[in-house]
């Protein structure tokens, strides 16, 4: 969290990957990204771990609140408690980025993942 306080930060590269970060350290990331002018680029690894769709919902309202941010590459692969409401939460939380123009989800065996979300 104290790195994220750096107001000058551009591009942040998280590997959290078989972590064991539940949905309220992904909701804190997601605070701390918000309003962040500076932040152009976030690429998260979060392959295999424990984010579901409290979690996504808290990450991406803090994502979609950073004015500048233009480019967001998820990896979400066997993340299997992320469902049809995490990716609701997705679509609108990064809907709200004014600068988004590149967007990369990897979500390869999300298996509760259906047509809803």
């Amino acid at each position: 969290r104290e790195l994220l306080s750096a107001q000058h930060l551009r591009k942040v590269h998280f590997a959290l990957g078989r972590s064991n970060v539940q949905d309220a350290g992904f909701q804190a990331l997601g605070a701390a990204f918000s309003n962040k002018s500076a932040l152009t680029s976030v690429t998260l690894d979060c392959r295999f771990c424990e984010l579901g769709d409290a979690g996504m919902a808290g990450l991406v309202q803090g994502l979609g609140q950073a004015p500048n941010l233009a480019s967001v590459h998820l990896n979400l692969r066997f993340c299997e408690k992320i469902g049809d409401a995490g990716m609701t939460s997705l679509g609108q939380g990064l809907g709200q980025a004014p600068c988004l123009a590149s967007v990369h989800l990897d979500l390869s065996k999300c298996e509760n993942i259906g047509d809803a979300g």
